[in-house]
């Protein structure tokens, strides 16, 4: 199981993702050389964020969480106080060049509140009220006929 992975200039390098997440990321940082201090994260081409940055330090498996034979590019997470977001910065130069949609993606990512202040301008500086959905379907109980007992007291 591998995966293939974009950084750099045009640089790729190809990934065994059988190995738990941290020797993953550990792996990925010393071949892309990367500081072990940054946190990174891998994104499909499609936008789809793999989100190794909130497993750091998982002893879960990376194959779980990846599509074998897969695409990936590396990106820098930078991490924002308790009011700011995380910001996604790529590490694949001319990412715009090579996948427009994605760096605008990318870019969407990391700046949410200024995409919702220009959609709804007239609750900007309110907080945002989250709502659950379930809409996982309520299971039928299986019905079995009860059985009665009777208790017989001797004297």
């Amino acid at each position: 199981m591998f995966v293939t992975v974009q950084f750099g200039e045009g640089h790729s390098e190809i990934f065994n993702t059988n190995c738990r997440v941290i020797n993953f990321i550990h792996c990925l940082k010393e071949r892309c050389s990367l500081d072990t201090e940054e946190c990174v994260d891998l994104v499909d081409k499609t936008g789809e964020l793999v989100n190794l940055s909130d497993r750091e330090q998982s002893a879960e498996r990376a194959n779980y969480l990846m599509r074998d034979r897969h695409t990936y590019i590396l990106i820098r997470v930078i991490r924002g106080d308790g009011t700011e977001g995380h910001k996604y910065e790529p590490l694949l130069r001319d990412l715009g060049k090579n996948y427009p949609e994605l760096a605008d993606l990318l870019k969407k990512l990391s700046n949410p509140h200024k995409e919702k202040d220009k959609k709804n301008p007239s609750r900007r500086g309110l907080p945002q009220r989250d709502t659950p959905t379930n809409h996982t379907p309520r299971s039928k109980r299986a019905t079995s006929p009860r059985k009665s007992s009777t208790v017989t007291l001797r004297n």
